[in-house]
């Protein structure tokens, strides 16, 4: 039965603006330290160096969504739903067979990279002879990382969930790979991608306690209860889906590193993390929004969804519109502080931000899908638009070069909103995207 006890507009906007002020502050500071690690790792190290230490660090990240499983997406659409349902031995028992999942997972992976260490497999795209092992204890980091972010988002601590990450391992990892290569005199990619590694650690360490803490506070202590069968249904589209959204995201800087050269996927590289300031607002409204959007929608409260996902579409929009004209202007400075030689790269820079504008204008719509009952619909999206996408850039890219993988990733980008907005609308009648401006809500004014 649909609950008619709907908060008023003023209240939801307060109740996003409390919880997503600290969210966009982190994001904002987070874009900040991100861009000055990068460039602090452009400094350290020559233009070859730096283009395998991104192609590393991309390829982690696509590691960490196959080996995440899925769960950082579904603490935040299952936790919500049990502690509102106080359901707090399901909520527990969420809690353990996440982190045991992930523990199993993280092991393979490592044993995977050691193998491909044993047989020295492409060695040279990664620049040294243990590259797979960086790579494969960096990727299990990641995933761990990523579903303690949501846990923790998922419970309510934003600055736990976001800070020690998207900031603290950010200042820290560059600073400690100097002080390495102050000490060794031929470090190069290799002492920058353990230095993230060995910060990354000691990240975990703090966010994990932190997790267990909360688990224990707003829980207290009992029995669990393992409802795979409910959670395991849904996890499989969840899963496939953030690997082809990380694909979709990431996989272009492999691509260009293994089709073109290491000072090309360095350049592709800048311009992409570059252009990646204009999602800011949009990963920060969803941060906040992904557990809201969930309790709403499975508890039958539509209008007040539709209301959510309105007032993320106009803040997403307005900033990311502006933040693309910032680009236009300041894009060559900006490249030039990586290397005065990427200035190249600025066709790549705002076809990227091109496809960052589009993707603002449509609002929250992956979260949408995945928090609601869309989860299957979501991954079929994926899947057509990351196959288009790789289509594009392995016939485009080896003749066109690094703006070929540029106009393939935002063509793709382009397509997915067009269709999630499409499916959002026939499907659930929920619009995310800015033009839900022009449909009216019944919420109580107050």
């Amino acid at each position: 039965m649909t609950n008619t006890s709907q908060p008023s507009q003023k209240t939801l906007i307060r109740k996003l603006i409390e919880a997503g002020t600290a969210s966009l502050l982190i994001k904002v500071a987070s874009a900040g330290t991100s861009y000055l690690m990068l460039v602090a790792f452009a400094r350290l190290l020559n233009a070859e160096d730096y283009g395998h230490f991104g192609l590393m660090l991309n390829l982690a990240i696509l590691l960490a969504a196959v080996f995440g499983l899925g769960l950082p997406t579904a603490i935040m659409r299952y936790w919500p739903n049990h502690v509102e349902k106080a359901e707090t031995a399901e909520a527990r028992g969420l809690v353990s067979a996440s982190l045991r999942a992930l523990c199993v997972s993280g092991a393979a992976l490592f044993f995977i990279a050691l193998i491909l260490t044993a047989f020295q497999f492409k060695i040279s795209m990664l620049g040294f002879s243990d590259g797979w092992i960086a790579v494969g204890l960096l990727g299990v980091s990641f995933a761990f990382g990523d579903y303690l972010s949501g846990a923790l988002r998922a419970q309510g601590s934003t600055i736990w969930a976001l800070a020690p990450r998207d900031i603290l391992w950010r200042i820290v990892s560059p600073i400690l790979a100097f002080i390495v290569m102050l000490m060794v005199v031929d470090g190069g990619e290799r002492v920058a991608i353990f230095s993230c590694l060995a910060v990354m650690f000691v990240v975990l360490g703090a966010q994990l306690l932190k997790h267990k803490t909360l688990t224990a506070q707003l829980l207290g202590k009992g029995h669990k209860t393992y409802n795979l069968a409910a959670w395991r249904k849904p996890l499989f589209p969840l899963w496939a889906a953030s690997i082809l959204y990380a694909l979709i995201q990431q996989a272009d800087v492999v691509v260009v590193g293994a089709m073109l050269t290491p000072t090309d996927a360095g350049a592709y590289f800048a311009a992409q993390k570059t252009a990646s300031l204009l999602s800011l607002v949009m990963v920060a409204g969803g941060l906040v929004a992904a557990p809201m959007i969930a309790a709403s929608y499975h508890n039958g409260r539509m209008e007040e969804l539709q209301r959510i996902c309105k007032l993320l579409a106009i803040a997403i929009a307005a900033t990311t519109l502006l933040g693309f004209l910032f680009l236009a202007v300041t894009g060559k400075i900006l490249l030039s502080i990586f290397d005065p030689h990427y200035i190249s790269a600025y066709p790549v820079l705002m076809v990227l931000a091109f496809g960052f504008a589009v993707d603002a204008m449509a609002g929250p719509s992956a979260y949408l899908m995945q928090m609601t009952k869309l989860e299957w619909a979501y991954l079929r999206v994926m899947a057509v638009v990351y196959f288009l996408v790789l289509m594009l850039q392995i016939t485009f890219v080896p003749r066109y070069g690094v703006l070929a993988a540029a106009l393939s990733t935002a063509t793709g980008v382009v397509v997915w909103n067009i269709l999630s907005v499409t499916l959002l609308r026939r499907e659930i009648n929920i619009d995310p995207s800015i033009f839900s401006i022009f449909k009216k809500t019944k919420l109580k004014n107050d």
